[in-house]
C-alpha cells in the first residue's frame, strides 16, 4: 500500500518522482510508512495525506477533530494491548456500531477480532500513521518515539515553497506549493528535524578474504553466516537493527544503534546477553563538542576508548554502560553516517575485534543500500 501511494501522490502531481524518491531512502533509514516520511520532508501535509489514503483506499478518512473528542468509554472498549499490537483507535460508537480509526483498514483479520472482543459491528476509517500514534498516546498513554514528537511539531509549517528540481547524487529535491493544512493538533517539546539531504555515492571498500573464525558456542546459536543472510534478505529497515543485534547482542557486554539527526542522537535498537532493552528507543540525546560521536560522523572512521565527555556518557548511560570501554562504528551510506554501532566491552575484547565489528558496519551500509534498490525497483 506505501509504494501505491506514493506513486498515486505522483500521478496527482502532489510531488515528484524525485521526491518520492527521497522520501523512500528516509523510510528505508528512519523507518515509518512513506506518508509520514513525506510530512517530515515538507512535501504534503497531514491533511493532503488523510485526503489521499481515503480516495486511495475507498473509505472514510478520521478527522482531527474528531481525535480530541473521544468519550473515555468508547476508548475502554479496545484494550491498550489491543490497540497497540494491531494499529488501531476507537472513535465513537452509534448503537452497535463502533468506528476504529486504522493505519490499514482494509485488514479484514483484524477487523474481525474487533467485532468478536466487542461484540459490535465495526466500522473502518483510515487515519495517517501520525495522527494515529498521536492518538495513542493520548488516549492510551502509549509513548511516540522523539522522531514522532518531532513530526508532530513540525507538521503545520508551510510546505516547501521552491520548484520541485530533478534529484541527482548531490542535491535533494524542493517541493510544489501546497495548501495550509486547516486542522489544529495538539503540539509537544519536540528536537528540530533537519532538512533531508541528497546522497552522494558511497564508496565501499574492497575487503580481504576472511579468515575462518573459531567456532564457539555463540557462533553456534547465530553465526557471522546467519548475520550475512539477514542482512541480504532484510525487507525493512528494523529488519537490518535486529539481525545486528541477534548476532552482536550476547557476543559483547552491551550493543547499540544510534540514528544521528543534526546535533541529536536517538535510540534506535540495543541489548546485552540478557536480551533487548525495550526502553532504549525512547533515549536521546544532544552531541555537543568534544563529543566522540560527533567526531565519528565528521570522520566517517571509528572510535575506541572510554567515553568521559558529558554528552557521550549521557549516550552510554542510556545502555548501562558509563564506566566501559567503547567503540563506535559509522555505518556510511551515499557518503553520510546513517547510523552509528556502539559495541562496550573490555578493551581487550574491543581491540581484537575490531577488523570484524568494521566489516560488519561496511556490510550493514550495503544492507541499507540493498533495501533501498529493492524499494526503487517496487516505485517503477
Amino acid at each position: 500500500m506505501q509504494l501505491k501511494l506514493g506513486n498515486l501522490l505522483v500521478r496527482e502531481r502532489m510531488i515528484t518522482e524525485a521526491q518520492l524518491e527521497e522520501a523512500l531512502r528516509n523510510q528505508v533509514i528512519f523507518g515509518g510508512k512513506i506518508g509520514t516520511n513525506l510530512i517530515e520532508l515538507g512535501y504534503i501535509t497531514p491533511d493532503q495525506l488523510a485526503l489521499t489514503l481515503s480516495r486511495h483506499s475507498g473509505f472514510p478518512q478520521v478527522s482531527a477533530n474528531e481525535l480530541h473528542t473521544i468519550p473515555p468509554e468508547v476508548i475502554a472498549l479496545i484494550p491498550a494491548e489491543t490497540a497497540k499490537e494491531k494499529q488501531v483507535l476507537p472513535v465513537s460508537v452509534n448503537k452497535k456500531r463502533l468506528t476504529v480509526a486504522m493505519a490499514n483498514p482494509t485488514d479484514l483479520e483484524t477487523i474481525d477480532r474487533l467485532a468478536f472482543m466487542t461484540g459490535m459491528y465495526i466500522n473502518p476509517v483510515v487515519i495517517p500513521e501520525l495522527l494515529l500514534l498521536m492518538g495513542l498516546e493520548r488516549y492510551y498513554k502509549i509513548k511516540r518515539t522523539t522522531r514522532y514528537i518531532a513530526i508532530a511539531k513540525d507538521m503545520h509549517r508551510e510546505p516547501r515553497q521552491e520548484e520541485p528540481v530533478e534529484i541527482n547524487e548531490k542535491s535533494a529535491p524542493a517541493a510544489k506549493e501546497a495548501p495550509k493544512p486547516q486542522q489544529k493538533v495538539e503540539e509537544e517539546d519536540f528536537i528540530e528535524i533537519p532538512e533531508f539531504e541528497g546522497f552522494d555515492k558511497v564508496d565501499i571498500p574492497e575487503l580481504p578474504e576472511p579468515e575462518k573464525p573459531v567456532e564457539t558456542e555463540a557462533d553456534k546459536g547465530y553465526s557471522i553466516t546467519d548475520l550475512c543472510n539477514a542482512l541480504a534478505d532484510a525487507t525493512a529497515r528494523d529488519a537490518i537493527g535486529q539481525a545486528l543485534i541477534n548476532y552482536l547482542g550476547y557476543r559483547y557486554f552491551k550493543t547499540a544503534l544510534f540514528i544521528p539527526k543534526d546535533t541529536h542522537l536517538t535510540g534506535w535498537i540495543a541489548a546485552d546477553a540478557s536480551g533487548p532493552m525495550d526502553k532504549f528507543p525512547d533515549a536521546k540525546v544532544e552531541m555537543v563538542q568534544p563529543s566522540s560521536f560527533l567526531q565519528v560522523i565528521e570522520t566517517k572512521n571509528f572510535w575506541i576508548g572510554q567515553l568521559l565527555h558529558p554528552s557521550d556518557l549521557k549516550a552510554a548511560d542510556a545502555i548501562g554502560a558509563k564506566d566501559n570501554p567503547a567503540i563506535l562504528l559509522p555505518i556510511v551510506l551515499m557518503n553520510r553516517v546513517v547510523a552509528i554501532l556502539c559495541v562496550v566491552d573490555s578493551l581487550e575484547k574491543l581491540t581484537r575485534s575490531l577488523s570484524d565489528l568494521q566489516k560488519i558496519a561496511v556490510k550493514s551500509a550495503m544492507s541499507f543500500e540493498i533495501l533501498i534498490m529493492r524499494n526503487k525497483i517496487q516505485m517503477v
